[in-house]
């Protein structure tokens, strides 16, 4: 019995790792998340739609990167790519640089897909991108967010 729970766990598990990577295929950001997910001054959540309930998400991924000058780069240059692509654009610029970043995707099936991406260089620079998927409109989301905060 020990094993059929861990056979069941595994494919559980399996199963929402594939339906994370098949979110965001076709998206440039996903460069940034295969690349530094698993470096040692990044920290990466993934949550799927079990444990994201009380927020109406199906996916929620987030990465936030400390010190990494060259990551901060490949995430505005990803950022630019998807842009391309984005129904909505909202952005906050410092000193001609953007510094936060907010684009509604077109919505893939049932699903509206959102990016958001905050970069602050004081103390120290820190990137923070996120990726969401959810029914809800994205304004919701994006209200529901910042009123969490």
């Amino acid at each position: 019995m020990k094993i059929l729970k861990k056979i069941m766990l595994t494919l559980l598990f399996a199963g929402g790792s594939i339906a994370g990577m098949q979110a965001q295929s076709g998206l440039a950001i996903k460069k940034v998340f295969d690349t530094y997910g698993k470096s040692k001054d990044a920290v990466m959540v993934e949550l799927s739609m079990d444990v994201l309930q009380g927020y109406d998400f199906s996916l929620f991924k987030s990465i936030t990167i400390t010190g990494n000058e060259e990551a901060a780069e490949l995430a505005r240059e990803c950022l630019a790519l998807d842009e391309k692509d984005a129904r909505k654009v909202k952005q906050v610029v410092a000193g001609g640089v953007p510094t936060s970043i907010y684009l509604q995707l077109p919505p893939r099936g049932k699903f509206e897909r959102l990016i958001l991406y905050n970069l602050n260089r004081q103390p120290e620079l820190k990137l923070t991108l996120i990726y969401i998927e959810t029914e809800k409109n994205s304004e919701e989301v994006l209200r529901l967010i910042l009123k969490k905060k």
